[in-house]
């Protein structure tokens, strides 16, 4: 088993370089672009977007509209990059930060690729429903056993939670890690609130 290390640490020396390796065909990020591609079909083109996990905000690069931004992250660099995007950021945990966000307190809720790293995910999605006044757009992926050992931070497999009133919710070929070359597959969870 590889030595595992911090989120935080590896997400702030991956900041740099986070945009290339998103726009790298060999990443095929797809879920990245499946996300802003579901978004935008449902005509949504303005209002308070939460992006939990938001890395350098680039997001904001591909939603049609205009959009208030709050970006939730671990790594103070990536949310250095977020802020220089017009976002405002929570330096916290996932896990913390849902936790202290008021209910319906934004419009739309992205959660892209990142309840991997969460161990709770099931409470993550709760909280998710929770903030959402219009619709969420969660990503889960069916991470590997050999991710799993060998990627340096520790991540879970939560793509067979069941999710309850989605719109959407359908697998794609998600991304390609640019460390370990791992292929993940990808669920895509578009849903709606009820107002």
């Amino acid at each position: 088993m590889s030595t595992k290390i911090a989120a935080e640490e590896f997400y702030d020396k991956f900041a740099p370089t986070y945009d290339d390796v998103l726009k790298d065909p060999s990443c095929n990020a797809q879920h990245v672009y499946e996300a802003a591609k579901i978004f935008n079909r449902h005509n949504h083109h303005q209002g308070s977007v939460l992006d939990i996990a938001c890395g350098t905000g680039f997001l904001s690069e591909l939603l049609e509209g205009e959009f208030d931004y709050t970006g939730i992250d671990i790594s103070s660099k990536m949310l250095d990059y977020a802020a220089k995007r017009g976002y405002q950021t929570i330096h916290k945990p996932i896990e913390t930060a849902l936790a202290e966000i008021d209910s319906q307190s934004y419009d739309f809720v992205f959660c892209l690729s990142s309840l991997l790293c969460v161990e709770d995910a099931a409470t993550a999605i709760k909280h998710i429903g929770r903030i959402a006044r219009k619709t969420s757009l969660i990503s889960l992926d069916e991470t590997t056993e050999e991710y799993i050992k060998n990627f340096v931070v520790p991540v879970y497999d939560h793509s067979k939670i069941a999710i309850e009133n989605a719109t959407e919710d359908y697998f794609i070929v998600g991304w390609t890690s640019p460390t370990l070359g791992i292929t993940i597959r990808t669920r895509m969870i578009y849903i709606e609130a009820n107002t």
